[in-house]
């Protein structure tokens, strides 16, 4: 396999209070940057924050989570505010979404086990 690993990086206002966010609210884990570039990671999952005037327009974030029920408590313990609760979607993705504090909606979701 050729891909390691994907990305996205986040053109953000302030990258301190975003980091702070993914940190503190979803759990990530925050160990590099400063006030211009920051990195969180939790798992497999990477994103990246650079300073810039604009915040991110037309994209969110689509995480695959293992547990999306526990996930969903977990975010809600830590004081995230979700609109609802996970969902099982006609498509096959058991999901639910937030939004950071920049407004980009970030979606997590799993697929629907058929037994």
């Amino acid at each position: 396999k050729q891909f390691v690993q994907g990305a996205p990086v986040l053109h953000v206002s302030d990258v301190l209070a975003t980091a702070a966010f993914y940190r503190d609210v979803l759990g990530f884990t925050w160990d590099f940057g400063d006030e211009t570039y920051a990195v969180v990671w939790r798992d497999n999952s990477t994103i990246h924050f650079v300073r810039d005037g604009e915040s991110p327009r037309g994209v969110h974030l689509f995480q695959w989570l293992k547990d999306v029920d526990a996930y969903y408590k977990e975010v809600v313990d830590r004081g995230a505010d979700v609109a609802k609760e996970p969902t099982d979607q006609p498509y096959g993705i058991r999901e639910f979404g937030l939004r950071d504090v920049n407004g980009v909606h970030i979606v997590f979701g799993q697929d629907i086990e058929h037994h």
